[in-house]
């Protein structure tokens, strides 16, 4: 698939909103970037290894993203600016096309997803504060995996459905998945 017809999908087709029901608990707005990026003629998705230090979901796989600062102007900005910190991209090389639902998670936060295509000519370099790897994995290894499952789980008496995409070398779960699986949604018919 190239990117033209990603494009043309991704604006054709409505998602369906995956958001849980959290009573009495306030959600931290956060948002992230699902970046792209061509390589060899295929689309690639960018993801970061969290590193182990971190206090939330430490050495988890996920997309640049972050909490909502005060500073910041619009969920976009905030995913634009934690991309630009953990992965030091100039912002001249994200192209954004368009946004997936919000998505609520357990550990309270309430996540807006962005996609975007990055130039393949950056340079991408890893905040060692932040991320211990730059992961870029195919996106057609996302579209028709036979391994990937969900399972139903509940926690703090809150029912969900739990994502998991397991590839060669990672394990990526949780909301990480859950977007992966809205851009499968996206892009299969």
């Amino acid at each position: 698939m190239n990117i033209n017809t990603m494009h043309t999908r991704f604006n054709l087709r409505s998602l369906k909103n995956i958001e849980l029901n959290i009573a009495n608990k306030t959600l931290k707005k956060s948002a992230v970037l699902v970046p792209l990026i061509i390589r060899n003629d295929n689309l690639h998705i960018i993801l970061t290894k969290r590193c182990d230090h971190l206090r939330h979901h430490p050495g988890q796989i996920s997309f640049p993203g972050g909490k909502f600062d005060k500073e910041d102007l619009t969920l976009l900005h905030t995913a634009l600016r934690e991309t630009q910190e953990e992965l030091n991209i100039d912002l001249k090389y994200i192209n954004v096309i368009g946004d997936f639902p919000v998505h609520h998670t357990a550990s309270g936060f309430s996540i807006k997803p962005f996609i975007a295509v990055v130039n393949e000519s950056t340079n991408m370099i890893a905040n060692s504060d932040e991320v211990s790897e730059i992961i870029e994995l195919p996106l057609a290894q996302f579209i028709n995996n036979e391994h990937h499952f969900y399972m139903p789980i509940s926690r703090q008496n809150i029912k969900m459905d739990v994502y998991f995409k397991p590839t060669n070398d990672y394990l990526i779960w949780g909301a990480t998945a859950s977007i992966i699986e809205q851009l499968r949604l996206l892009l299969t018919d």
